[in-house]
């Protein structure tokens, strides 16, 4: 998993690039919470990025942008590319780091669907 997607994933509201992608995060999400699967962290794409329209033949037309995120996620978890650990484990450091601290803003302000996260992360509890 990208480790920005433990992110995307706790804001996601039914929006996406295309029905295509909406279907897939929806699955993947429902995989995750009904499995609490080990994920991997990874800097390529994931099986998230395979429904996205700017990840073509295993490349990210947005790769700098999307690794720039990536890169803040992994230093605010005290992780690294290849850490393994349990998704509920992952999803519990992203809001802990990164959420319940109003991070979002530094941490994915080069995203196109921040706006979506910040409006949702003011509603999230004060550490």
């Amino acid at each position: 998993m990208r480790p920005h997607h433990s992110l995307c994933i706790q804001f996601f509201e039914g929006k996406g690039y295309s029905e295509e992608f909406v279907r897939a995060m929806a699955d993947v999400i429902r995989h995750l919470e009904e499995h609490d699967p080990l994920v991997t962290l990874t800097a390529n794409g994931d099986v998230i990025c395979r429904a996205c329209p700017h990840y073509h033949e295993g490349i990210c037309k947005m790769h700098d942008k999307v690794s720039a995120i990536d890169q803040r996620c992994l230093e605010r978890y005290a992780l690294s590319f290849g850490s393994t650990l349990r998704w509920s484990t992952l999803k519990g450091l992203a809001f802990q780091t990164v959420i319940a601290q109003h991070q979002l803003a530094g941490v994915c302000r080069s995203c196109k669907w921040h706006t979506i996260c910040l409006n949702r992360e003011r509603k999230s509890p004060v550490p």
